[in-house]
């Protein structure tokens, strides 16, 4: 959560803002700039957004990035094996449904044009360097376009200034072994690089029964980046690249491999406008049980914001292209063809109008181009109201799509499935409204609900009799839920942290129309889940943190739901020596989490020791 316990033992140079040592008012004011493209306080963003900062990461007992999306009330982690994540909000949980979430990795987009998804087994950054991860549950098309209908995940890295010295992380424990380093130095005054490495080790889960994933699902692999930023008296500069390459051990061969660079420029025109250039080169491949999938990707975009008497005005212009690849040798499924490329355009503006000191609007909209829809239009309206400094409400309003993937146009397999070039973009219409605010200096609570209103949803249909079938979009529908959390201050060394969702569904066929996938695209998703989590900061650098879960079961095929705990003890020796022991799914030896037969198995318990040294 955005909400980390104080006081903490003494920061080191390398980490010039100790979070741990902030109070609740303080962390309520961090900035965010995800929700709007430009900096503001997280007490002000009318949106359901929540902020896992990095005290919140160190510690955590989680070692891969999809493990501390579990802290983000709303946002349903789903582990099907020792690689393999679902990550989703709002609903379409599930490997292959989680396609409405849009992730970002220091502004470059995880979107994969194959299924629309995330493959989270390609994100292996160094959780130390990351400074926060922000998270916006609810669609975001009107500032980051098609694909981010029910949520946006936005990972940033540390400046190359706020990582100087050395770190060296290593972890050991029966089922998954991890080593990470990083190096930071300084340029003169005005320039500053890092480097890392991270290594990792995870052992493949044991099969369930009626599991068909009986090869080893194990992974094992490293990712090594660079980052360096540049700050002048107006002008900015980041230039930041990864390389990684990870083995899996179902058939010889298998595994990832990828490498990207990214490069941005940031110019502040006057006191009250500026200019932002971004531009990443972005490629991986990935060999699984005999099928090879490659996406290479150029992207370009342009923003400028002006503020200016009442208007706080964001924007921008895009443009991306991409090259993918998918060779299938396992079954009779292909895509035709096999290798294409698509452009993207888009355009977009909106406006944040203070109506009266305490009331403001903001009016916003997207058009966005694309190889496969033509153009798309994503408006977005919000209504805030802030009736007092510890206060904000807020309603919204917004449209967001999700385009075609190569799998909803260009699968066949002869005789058996027929390509739908016609398939249409998945549409959403969402409603919105929220709290958040600290009704007591010690107090924060969040609270969002929301009614979304789908059509022309995935779904399979028969053109022949009955062979070939076809993909189509007739199914349609309405979710609705909630989302709180509540963080209290309990003592100055003990802070609690309780999360609740609850989600429900109601999706249809269109009349005159059969789906035989029996509503497959519409995912596995719990009714509800909570969370619990505490953080003590004992004396002699003592740091104790204890997390606590339930998640509702699934259906078709039905899975119990579980509960299950997680636990971190910290010992710091002095500013640059940590020691500590940590586990994951305490409760029992083993759970489900996905009823995925193809891909899913049982998730065991987890226990390590670690250490942490600074230089």
């Amino acid at each position: 959560m955005f909400l980390a316990p104080f006081p903490a033992a003494a920061a080191t140079d390398e980490e010039p803002q100790d979070l741990s040592t902030l109070s609740i008012e303080e962390l309520a004011e961090l900035p965010v700039r995800s929700a709007s493209k430009r900096e503001e306080p997280l007490s002000r963003v009318p949106n359901a957004a929540w902020v896992i900062t990095n005290d919140d990461i160190l510690r955590s007992a989680a070692t891969s990035l999809p493990e501390l999306l579990r802290e983000a009330p709303g946002v349903q982690v789903q582990r099907l094996n020792a690689a393999q994540y679902a990550v989703s909000a709002r609903g379409f949980g599930g490997y292959e449904p989680s396609n409405k979430l849009l992730l970002l990795v220091d502004g470059r987009s995880g979107y994969s044009t194959l299924h629309s998804g995330v493959f989270w087994d390609l994100r292996s950054p160094l959780l130390e360097d990351i400074a926060q991860i922000e998270v916006i549950n609810g669609p975001g098309g009107t500032l980051y376009g098609p694909n981010a209908v029910n949520g946006v995940i936005n990972v940033l890295s540390k400046d190359a200034f706020d990582a100087q010295g050395g770190l060296v992380r290593g972890t050991a424990g029966a089922r998954e072994r991890t080593v990470g380093a990083r190096y930071g130095f300084a340029l003169g005054s005005d320039a500053a690089v890092r480097v890392y490495g991270n290594w990792f080790d995870r052992e493949g889960m044991p099969d369930t029964a009626t599991s068909t994933a009986t090869a080893n699902d194990a992974i094992r692999g490293w990712q090594a980046g660079f980052r360096a930023d540049v700050h002048g008296e107006a002008d900015s500069f980041t230039l930041q690249g990864d390389v990684f390459d990870s083995d899996r051990f179902w058939s010889p061969g298998d595994g990832n491999r990828g490498h990207n660079i990214l490069g941005r420029w940031t110019r502040e025109l006057t006191g009250a406008s500026s200019l932002r250039v971004q531009a990443y080169y972005d490629y991986f491949r990935r060999r699984e049980l005999l099928t090879l999938n490659s996406l290479e990707t150029f992207d370009a975009e342009l923003q400028y914001n002006l503020a200016s008497g009442a208007h706080d005005l964001v924007a921008g212009a895009g443009g991306r292209t991409t090259h993918d690849l998918f060779v299938n040798r396992l079954n009779a499924f292909r895509l035709d063809p096999e290798s294409a490329r698509l452009w993207i355009g888009n355009a977009f503006v909106q406006d944040r109008i203070a109506l009266t000191r305490t009331l403001s609007l903001t009016v916003g909209a997207k058009l966005e181009s694309s190889s496969n829809t033509g153009v798309q239009l994503l408006p977005n309206l919000r209504l805030a109201w802030q009736p007092g400094e510890r206060a904000l409400l807020w309603a919204a309003v917004s449209r967001a799509v999700r385009t075609p993937s190569r799998i909803d146009r260009d699968l066949n397999a002869p005789g058996l499935v027929a390509r739908a070039s016609e398939f249409a973009a998945e549409k959403l219409t969402a409603f919105e409204a929220g709290y958040r605010g600290q009704p007591t200096s010690s107090t924060s609570l969040s609270l969002s609900v929301f009614y979304n209103r789908y059509s022309d949803l995935r779904s399979v249909t028969f053109i022949g009799n009955p062979f070939p079938l076809q993909l189509s979009n007739d199914l349609r529908g309405t979710t609705w839920g909630a989302e709180a959390a509540v963080t209290q201050q309990l003592t100055p060394w003990w802070r609690v942290t309780g999360s609740a969702a609850r989600l429900h569904k109601d999706f249809e066929v269109r009349p005159g129309a059969i789906d035989l996938s029996a509503g497959a695209s519409l995912g596995q998703d719990p009714d509800y889940q909570f969370a619990l989590r505490s953080r003590m900061t004992l004396p002699q650098g003592v740091l104790f943190d204890l997390g606590l879960r339930a998640v509702d079961g699934l259906d078709s095929p039905q899975i119990q739901g579980y509960v299950e705990a997680d636990a971190r003890l910290s010992f710091k020796l002095s500013d640059a020596v940590e020691l500590y022991v940590a586990g994951d799914n305490l409760l029992h030896a083993r759970h489900l989490e996905s009823n995925d037969i193809q891909r899913a198995q049982w998730i065991e318990r987890s226990v390590y020791a670690g250490t942490r040294l600074r230089f």
